[in-house]
């Protein structure tokens, strides 16, 4: 599973416990599904590209 899958559960598993929050508008609701998603997917690049940074440092 690639990070983009995983923003994609992450926001699905989001919206299932939030139900309220989904705009009625169609394209409203694209977009701010949209937007969350990039949000998950560059917290998790972050978060990937630290702990490789870490593993690969000569801090010991």
């Amino acid at each position: 599973m690639d990070l983009n899958d995983l923003a994609l559960e992450f926001v699905r598993i989001y919206y299932t416990s939030h139900p309220g929050n989904l705009p009625e508008d169609k394209e409203k609701a694209y977009q701010e599904m949209s937007s969350l998603h990039g949000k998950y997917k560059s917290h998790l690049i972050a978060t990937a590209t630290k702990k490789s940074q870490d593993f690969f440092s000569d801090k010991l």
